[in-house]
């Protein structure tokens, strides 16, 4: 049976986690006995326990073991196991130096089930959101073989490429962004407020007006005697497209545009195929088993064509084909890439021709990204200015005619 707690320590601070025991009563002592003073003691349900505690985490300071959060864990063991530390100090140190709630208890519950003879990727498994299977596996095998730092230095390279990754991707996505809320913005106070203006200004003076600003008039008309209904339209335009990313068939369509979309399907193609190779050859590293490292390889990509692609892979090296043969059959894997791992997997240094192939796709894929920015920053400002303009000129035109004719008087 599993129960919850709540419960403080010796140095005062606060502990939130689960405990499993046959009674209530025997939960106690089990608390009482790691010295721990329980302020609170109850059956878990499906709304509390661990899911509770991650749940008000991200509510006060978002979802606890992102990328970063996981990138700083794997640098500091790295640095803390080589320095000689073991296991449960090294993470109560790290635990002691987090700021964020919800992630310091995550670090709290697993270092504290090490502390009662857990093994560390056990006790990482009661958070598979967190700690996906590829991380454990890595963990897991580098206990097996006495090399847990080495496996955390692995991880640590891989978790700040990803991190670095995810850096620069949403580096290049906000500045347009920005410029398209501003764009969306003036367009609505030209509508809401501007435009009703100039229409009570041209009915005043009861000039024939051009077919550009009856237009835009009878727009900016509808749009203000119609709020409540552009406010649901734009919560549709809003909801309608995450609520279709759920299905299937649709995000099956969106997977094949984005790698015939010109422009940016090669882009998508090496970020998917970087972290695909980095994660593989990092297992590769871990002496994972080959077959076991394309399976977790697989779950570093949601795009179903290249899932597809892995699963051939993986039927094919399960018939006894070599891996870079089996993988020279797609059309998603460059056929350089598929002969480099094929000279890898011949010379026995597949791990280390796919840490290659990743950081040679990092670096292609860092130069697209700041060639993409540059192309679309222009661009989104020439719509920006084009809408701008065209608002204006529809406002302006019937004033220059009236000037006209006023003056030809």
């Amino acid at each position: 049976m599993a129960f919850t707690f709540e419960a403080v320590d010796s140095t005062g601070r606060e502990i939130h986690d689960v405990l499993e025991a046959p009674t209530a009563e025997e939960a106690m002592d089990q608390l009482h006995g790691r010295g721990l003073f329980v302020t609170k003691l109850s059956e878990q349900s499906d709304s509390s326990g661990r899911g509770g505690v991650r749940r008000r985490a991200s509510v006060l300071s978002g979802r606890p073991g992102n990328t970063r959060d996981r990138m700083m864990l794997t640098q500091q063991m790295s640095m803390m196991l080589h320095a000689g530390s073991q296991i449960v100090p090294a993470l109560a140190a790290i635990e002691s130096q987090v700021d964020k709630p919800g992630w310091r208890e995550i670090l709290a519950s697993v270092c504290h089930r090490v502390e009662d003879g857990a093994a560390l990727s056990e006790a990482m498994g009661l958070y598979p959101q967190v700690f996906d299977e590829m991380f454990r596996t890595i963990v897991s095998a580098g206990e097996s073989t006495g090399s847990t730092a080495e496996a955390f230095d692995r991880l640590a390279v891989m978790t700040k490429k990803q991190q670095e990754i995810k850096v620069r991707v949403i580096g290049a996505l906000i500045y347009p962004a920005i410029l398209l809320l501003m764009c969306l913005g003036v367009v609505g106070v030209l509508m809401f407020y501007v435009l009703p203006k100039f229409d009570d200004l041209y009915s005043m003076l009861g000039t024939k007006l051009p077919t550009l600003t009856v237009i835009m008039i009878d727009t900016s008309r509808w749009v203000t005697h119609n709020a409540a209904t552009v406010a649901i339209l734009a919560g549709l335009m809003i909801a309608g497209p995450i609520i279709a990313l759920r299905l299937s068939p649709v995000r099956r369509f969106l997977d094949q545009a984005l790698l015939r979309m010109p422009m940016i399907s090669g882009l998508v193609r090496r970020l998917i195929l970087a972290r695909l190779f980095r994660v593989w050859g990092t297992l590769i590293h871990s002496s994972v088993p080959l077959l076991e490292g394309l399976r977790l390889s697989r779950s570093t990509t949601s795009n179903a064509y290249f899932q597809e692609m892995l699963d051939e892979v993986i039927h094919s090296v399960e018939e006894g084909n070599p891996v870079g043969e089996s993988l020279a059959r797609s059309s998603l894997a460059p056929p350089t890439m598929s002969s480099a791992i094929t000279t890898g997997e011949q010379s026995g240094q597949l791990g280390e021709s796919l840490l290659f192939l990743a950081e040679y796709l990092d670096d292609e894929n860092t130069q697209t990204v700041a060639t993409l920015t540059r192309l679309v920053e222009p661009f989104v400002l020439v719509i920006m200015g084009a809408v701008v303009g065209v608002i204006a000129v529809a406002l302006f035109l019937p004033l220059f005619d009236l000037t006209s004719a006023v003056s030809g008087h």
